[in-house]
Order: structure tokens, then C-alpha cells, then sequence
């Protein structure tokens, strides 16, 4: 073999070798291209979908952009209008306001003219209440007196019943004696002693009357009239009793009331000193003890 046959053996095996690893790169490489492109091809793919929702979206958006702006082209419109009429309530209450100022100011010279006159009239609410403290310590010492006067006057009047009372009952026991005495003068043929009528002296210091037994004529009247009251007070030390009404409901002197509490008798009131509110009595025909509170009536 000669030598350029060798050289183009070896040449041609070395292009073999050459191009075997030139195909087994282009295979390669084209296996990886063909990867690279269906990934690119994806990417293409998912790129445009972006891209077309990308599209959708923004047209969604300008629809809702362009919706929005008309909705807040209505609401500028409203909201202007509604600033107009705020604008006319503001002016409204700026006027209202400057009047009610005024009647503040109005109102505040009227409160101050009224705590001036109230202050006055403070003062002479505790000048009268002074006046009325006054009038009640005085009251209150008119009616202590008046109390004490009359538990004295009631005293008193008790004992001159009792003098009386004592006084009758010698008198009646005179009178026995004389009836008796006579009795005898007759038994014996001698004229019988003419009988004298003895009264109890009336004392210049006695101040009320003793009660005496009322006339027919003054129980037919004290019948008529129906009086009404209540015992308001007792003393059965010396049998007497007040009554509560006295010369301005009709009540007299030598008046009988009859006292009950309940359906139950208690006992008779003889009057012998009428005031103008009440009435003072002897206790007659007692059952039970008077208490006061007890009704008393001139009728049963």
C-alpha cells in the first residue's frame, strides 16, 4: 500500500472519528434544542395566556375604571349638591345662632333680674320665718298658759262643785231635820216651825256657776238643737270633764250630754262654764270611767 493511501486511510479514519463525534454532537445538540424549544415554546404558550388575561383584565379594569369614574362623577354631583344645601343649612345656623346669642344675652339680664329679686325674696322669706319661729314661741307660750289656766280653772271649778255638793247635802239634811222636828211639834199640838229656804251663798271669788237641773223648757230645746263632740278632757279626782265644742256650736250653760263610746252608756255631763271652743261639766250618773275621746251628744 503506498503511502498516500495510508495518509488518506489515516486522514479518512481521523475525519470518520470527526465526524462521528460531530454527529453524536449535533445529536446531542439537537435533542437539547428540541427540549429548548418545546420549553420555550411552553413559555411562549404560557406567556400569551398571561398576555390575554393580562388583555382581559385590563379591559375588565377600564370597564370598572370607567363605571367607577361615572359613579364618582355621580357622587361629586351629589356631593356638590348636598355641599350646597349644607352651605344653605350653615347660613341657617349661623342665623339661628346669632339669635340665640342674642337671647342668651337677653336671658342672662332676665336670670340676673330674677336672682336679684329672688335674693329679696330669700330675704323676706327668712324675715317671715323668723316672724312665724316668733309667732309659734309665742303661740306655744299662750298655750302653755292657756293649758295651765284651765287645769286650774278645772281645779277650782271641782272644788266649788264639791263645796256645793257638801252645801246641798246640808241643806237637804236641815230640811230632814225641820220635817222631823215638825213631826214632833204635831204629835205634841204645837204649831210646826215653817220651814226656811236656805241657798248656798254664791263667794265673790267663785268664778263659774254650779251647774243646777235643767229646766223642762231647757231640756226640750237642748234636745232640739242635737249637739255633737268629744270629751277632751278628764279629771275624776274632782268629777268634771271638758267637752270640744262650746258657745259658737250652740252650747249652753245647764246643758245635759250624755257620753257613750260605742253602743255603751259611760255617764251624764252637767255644763256650768261655756267657753267659746269648749265647755266644762260635772260628771253625773258614771257608769264607767269617761275617757277622752269619748263621743257626747245632747240626744241618744
Amino acid at each position: 500500500m503506498s503511502t498516500l493511501t495510508k495518509v488518506l486511510v489515516v486522514l479518512l479514519t481521523v475525519f470518520s472519528i470527526f465526524l462521528c463525534g460531530i454527529v453524536v454532537t449535533y445529536v446531542a445538540n439537537a435533542e437539547n434544542q428540541r427540549k429548548s424549544a418545546e420549553e420555550y415554546k411552553q413559555r411562549w404558550q404560557s406567556a400569551k395566556q398571561r398576555q390575554d388575561a393580562a388583555i382581559a383584565s385590563e379591559e375588565k379594569l377600564k370597564q370598572d375604571t370607567d363605571a367607577l369614574k361615572a359613579d364618582l362623577g355621580r357622587q361629586v354631583n351629589d356631593l356638590t349638591v348636598l355641599k350646597g344645601q349644607l352651605d344653605a343649612q350653615i347660613d341657617g345656623l349661623k342665623r339661628e345662632n346669632a339669635q340665640l346669642v342674642q337671647k342668651l344675652t337677653d336671658m342672662a339680664a332676665v336670670v340676673a333680674t330674677a336672682n336679684e329679686t329672688l335674693a329679696k325674696v330669700r330675704d323676706q322669706a327668712a324675715m317671715a320665718e323668723q316672724e312665724v319661729k316668733n309667732l309659734r314661741a309665742d303661740q306655744a307660750d299662750r298655750s302653755k298658759e292657756l293649758e295651765e289656766t284651765t287645769q286650774a280653772l278645772m281645779e277650782r271649778t271641782a272644788v266649788i262643785a264639791d263645796l256645793q255638793r257638801k252645801s246641798r247635802q246640808l241643806i237637804e239634811e236641815k230640811q230632814g231635820l225641820e220635817t222631823q222636828l215638825n213631826q214632833v211639834l204635831q204629835q205634841y199640838g204645837k204649831a210646826p216651825a215653817r220651814p226656811r229656804v236656805v241657798t248656798a251663798q254664791r263667794s265673790i271669788a267663785q268664778p263659774v256657776q254650779q251647774p243646777q237641773t235643767p229646766t223642762p223648757v231647757a231640756q226640750t230645746a237642748t234636745k232640739d238643737i242635737g249637739l255633737n263632740g268629744r270629751v277632751t278632757q278628764v279629771d275624776m279626782k274632782n268629777h268634771v270633764a271638758a267637752i270640744s265644742i262650746g258657745s259658737a256650736a250652740g252650747v249652753r250653760e245647764q246643758m245635759k250630754f250624755h257620753v257613750t263610746r260605742g253602743d255603751q252608756f259611760i255617764c251624764d255631763i252637767l255644763i256650768f262654764d261655756v267657753d267659746a271652743e269648749k265647755a266644762i261639766g260635772v260628771l253625773d250618773l258614771v257608769q264607767t270611767e269617761p275617757q277622752a275621746g269619748d263621743l257626747v251628744a245632747t240626744n241618744l
